[in-house]
C-alpha cells in the first residue's frame, strides 16, 4: 500500500501537532515494513521528523509557498491532488482537520483518512483568533462529509465529534498518543543547565504554548494563593513559545512584584534539555481549560513528577487517577492541589509511572495502521 502523509502544516519547533506526527512517525517506523510511505514536508525541514527507513520518502514542498495562508490554500487544493494521482497514493493521512477536497474527483482512487484532535474550535472559540476559529470550523466541517475515515486521540474527542459535524463515515478511530523514551530515562538537569534558563532552586514547571486554552493565568493565580512557605520554596518556571492572546499572561506577572521574582518564563526549549528540566521539577502542572489529549501530562508521569491536572475533557481520562486533579476555574482548587503535587501527599509517583507506560507511539502507530486498513476497506465496500 503507497500512503501519504500531509506534514506541510507541521512547523519546525514541534509542539502539539507537531509533536504527534514525530511520535506516530517513529512508531510506524518501528513497525511497518510492509507499506511505501510519501511524507509531503516542508523543503526546510526535511531533517526534522527523525525518518531513517527506505520505505519512508519525503516529498519536498517549497516553504516559502506553504507558511503564506492563501498559497497553502491553493496549493493544497490544485496541486497536492495531482501529486497523489501521479504517485498513485492509495491513502492519504490528513492529520491537522483540513484536507485537499479537489483529490474527490482529481484523484478519485485515493482514500482520505482524517484526524481531528478536538473540537476546541466549537467547544471554546473564546479561546481562538476570530477568523482562523471560523476557517477551520468551516474545514472540520466539510473533511467530517467528505474522508472516508476520521480518527481522534481521545475517547472524549471521539465523544464530542459527532455533536458539531455530520460525518461520512461514522465509525471514529481512537488512537492514544506515545511519550518518548527519554522522559522515563532522562537524568535530572544539572545546575549548569538550568542556569541557561535562569533557573535555580525548586520549582514547579509547566510546558505549553502560551495561548487562552492553556489557561497559564489561572495556574499563575492558583500558585500565588498557595501558603508564603509554598511559594518561597518553589518558584513557577514557564516553559513554551508565545501562541496568540498572551498579554493576560504578562499582565498578571507584570502586576505583582513577588510574580515578578518567582514566575520565570523560558520561551521554547528542545527536548534535549526538556527532558532533564522536567525529571527535576517538584511538580508539574498543566490546567488547561480543554484538550483533545494532554501530550505534557503523560511527560510529567513519565518522569515521576508528581503532576497536575484539570477535570473534565481528555485530560481526566488520560490522567485516570494517577494525577492531583483541579477545576481549572477556581484558584482555591488549583493551588491546594499545586500544594499536595508539591508534597505528593497521594504518593502518585509510581501509579503515574505505571500509566504512563501505557501510552507508546508503537501502539499508536498500530492502531493508526489498523485505522488505515479500515479507512481502505470502507471505500473498497462503498
Amino acid at each position: 500500500m503507497k500512503i501519504a502523509i500531509d506534514l506541510t502544516a507541521t512547523p519546525k519547533n514541534k509542539t502539539g501537532i507537531g509533536r504527534y506526527m514525530l511520535g506516530l512517525l517513529k512508531g510506524l517506523q518501528e513497525t511497518d515494513n510492509a507499506n511505501e510511505y510519501f511524507l509531503f514536508a516542508q523543503d526546510d525541514d526535511l531533517d526534522g521528523f527523525g525518518v531513517y527507513k527506505d520505505n519512508f520518502h519525503f516529498v519536498p514542498v517549497k516553504s516559502k509557498i506553504l507558511r503564506k495562508t492563501y498559497l497553502r490554500i491553493l496549493w493544497e487544493q490544485v496541486v497536492f491532488p495531482f501529486r497523489l494521482r501521479k504517485l498513485k497514493i492509495d491513502l492519504l493521512h490528513c492529520p491537522n482537520y483540513t484536507m485537499p477536497y479537489t483529490a474527490r474527483f482529481i484523484s478519485p482512487k485515493t482514500a482520505i483518512q482524517g484526524t481531528f484532535h478536538d473540537m476546541t474550535y466549537f467547544i471554546h472559540p473564546e479561546y481562538l483568533i476570530g477568523w482562523k476559529c471560523r476557517m477551520f470550523r468551516g474545514y472540520i466541517k466539510e473533511t467530517a462529509k467528505r474522508a472516508d475515515k476520521i480518527l481522534t486521540i481521545s475517547l472524549n474527542s471521539k465523544k464530542d465529534i459527532p455533536k458539531f459535524c455530520k460525518l461520512r463515515n461514522p465509525d471514529i478511530a481512537v488512537t492514544y498518543m506515545g511519550v518518548k523514551e527519554g522522559f522515563f530515562e532522562s537524568a535530572p538537569a544539572t545546575d549548569e543547565v538550568l542556569s541557561k534558563y535562569r533557573i535555580s532552586g525548586d520549582y514547579i514547571l509547566y510546558v505549553g504554548t502560551l495561548e487562552p486554552r492553556k489557561n497559564v493565568p489561572g495556574l499563575i493565580r492558583g500558585y500565588r494563593a498557595l501558603p508564603e512557605e509554598v511559594r518561597n520554596r518553589y518558584k513557577l518556571v514557564i516553559t513554551g513559545k508565545k501562541g496568540w492572546l498572551y498579554d493576560e499572561i504578562f499582565d498578571t506577572v507584570n502586576s505583582d512584584p513577588e510574580l515578578r521574582e518567582n514566575v520565570i518564563f523560558t520561551g521554547f526549549v528542545d527536548d534535549c534539555d526538556m527532558m532533564p528540566i522536567m525529571k527535576r521539577a517538584g511538580a508539574f502542572a498543566y490546567i488547561s481549560f480543554y484538550e483533545g489529549f494532554g501530550i505534557p501530562v503523560i511527560e510529567g508521569m513519565a518522569s515521576s513528577v508528581p503532576t497536575v491536572t484539570s477535570y473534565g475533557s481528555s485530560l481526566e481520562e488520560v490522567a485516570d487517577g494517577c494525577c492531583y486533579l483541579c477545576d481549572p476555574g477556581d484558584t482555591k482548587s488549583i493551588a491546594a492541589a499545586l500544594e499536595k503535587a508539591c508534597e505528593d501527599r497521594d504518593g502518585l509517583r509510581e501509579k503515574a509511572l505505571e500509566r504512563a507506560a501505557f501510552f507508546t507511539w508503537k501502539r499508536c502507530a498500530e492502531e493508526t495502521l489498523k485505522s488505515y486498513e479500515d479507512c481502505i476497506n470502507a471505500v473498497s465496500n462503498r
